[in-house]
């Protein structure tokens, strides 16, 4: 891969490869990191792929061992986070939005990572299993129950009927 070429798709996947991190580990600086090693693999890869959307999936792919072998980590795996409040004002999000992310972000990392990817990345669950390792069922009810975990958050925040779609997230 040559210089151009890899500054290209750095510019192009960067942010998206970020936010799969983030949803995995919810640290922006581990997520900064995270995203530093999938391109630095991506560099010192041999592989060869037939479009940018392969890239991108192998990228995700990347990122989501990294993530998960840094919760394994001796020192993660001791650490409780906090999270401060995210700021949602000038984010050019609405409310609801807001109040859909920030919900998402409390679910366990195995609904979110689902959640993230289907959502906000447009996967199909059968690529989504794909890249994780998972069956396309198991995407499928970890979908199903990481939307009832939501729909009980959202309840709890004065939403009586309120349906987690695509465009919400």
């Amino acid at each position: 891969m040559d210089k151009q070429e890899y500054i290209r798709l750095v510019e192009k996947y960067y942010e998206d490869i970020k936010r799969v991190a983030f949803a995995g580990c919810k640290d922006m600086y581990d997520a900064e990191d995270i995203t530093q090693t999938a391109f630095m693999k991506l560099l010192k890869t041999s592989e060869s792929f037939e479009e940018d959307e392969n890239i991108k999936k192998w990228l995700i792919r990347v990122a989501v061992n990294e993530y998960k072998s840094l919760w394994r980590s001796p020192w993660k795996s001791k650490v409780d986070y906090y999270i401060p409040e995210r700021k949602t004002a000038g984010s050019g999000r609405n409310e609801e939005s807001a109040m859909v992310a920030d919900a998402v972000l409390k679910l366990k990392q195995k609904y979110r990572e689902v959640i993230h990817l289907y959502y906000y990345e447009e996967y199909s669950a059968k690529e989504i299993g794909e890249m994780l390792g998972i069956s396309e069922n198991t995407v499928f009810k970890r979908l199903q129950r990481a939307r009832e975990n939501l729909k009980e958050k959202l309840v709890g925040n004065e939403r009586t009927e309120y349906q987690v779609s695509r465009e919400a997230l």
